[in-house]
């Protein structure tokens, strides 16, 4: 059996609704506390501004940046690196936009293309500091920082950068494997030296690589107490 619809009575009718319940609190609230709602009110508008120009600040920022970055790759290109490493200082003034990063690590390229391997360092060094972790461009940072040290004998500490770029497993991971494995033949640890030759041939089967491997085994199996 159906049930009858509830009808409403005057009683009803004539009971406020929600909307002018609350509104009607509203506007005595206000009324009572006009003072500190003007000032909240004024206060959200302060924030609202601050941030929208804080937004202006930082796309003027990184447009100014972008320009500046322009100017110092096209120097850099033209292997001009003094003047390249002027022009990505410049950059690096823009600090709250992302080109003023990517300007370290430029910058400590175009110190190794004048051979200055501890200014390189230095720079590639606040790259890394300044990337994302697990990204391509801390991948690329230690990578860098890995080759230069490298190139000052300083296999030990290679060694951990390259170690610590492989494990982000990007597309450069090849590459820490080769340095793991010159690191640790310079560094007389022929076993590891052959273990990331082998991983490395993985996914380069026709390498000269396996050259290597097979020096360095035969090296290893003359060696006493090698197994």
């Amino acid at each position: 059996m159906a049930t009858a619809s509830k009808r409403l009575t005057r009683k009803d009718l004539r009971q406020p609704d929600w909307f002018q319940t609350t509104s009607e609190k509203a506007l005595e609230f206000y009324a009572g506390n006009r003072s500190a709602v003007l000032v909240a009110i004024a206060a959200l508008l302060v924030l609202l501004l601050a941030i929208g120009g804080w937004q202006l600040f930082k796309e003027r920022q990184n447009t100014l940046a972008a320009q500046a970055f322009a100017q110092a790759m096209a120097l850099y290109q033209s292997a001009k690196y003094s003047e390249a490493i002027s022009a990505f200082e410049k950059v690096q003034a823009y600090r709250w936009s992302n080109y003023a990063i990517l300007a370290h690590l430029y910058q400590a390229q175009s110190h190794l293309g004048k051979n200055e391997l501890d200014r390189g360092l230095t720079a590639a060094q606040q790259f890394v500091a300044a990337s994302e972790p697990d990204s391509l461009y801390r991948e690329i940072g230690l990578l860098t920082l890995a080759s230069i040290e490298e190139r000052q004998n300083q296999c030990k500490k290679a060694v951990e950068h390259y170690s610590e770029a492989e494990k982000i497993l990007g597309v450069l991971r090849d590459r820490s494997l080769l340095g793991k494995a010159r690191c640790s033949e310079e560094l007389g640890d022929i076993k590891a030296a052959i273990t990331n030759y082998k991983e490395y041939l993985k996914n380069h089967p026709g390498s000269s690589v396996s050259l290597q491997i097979a020096d360095l085994e035969a090296k290893l199996s003359g060696q006493p107490g090698a197994k």
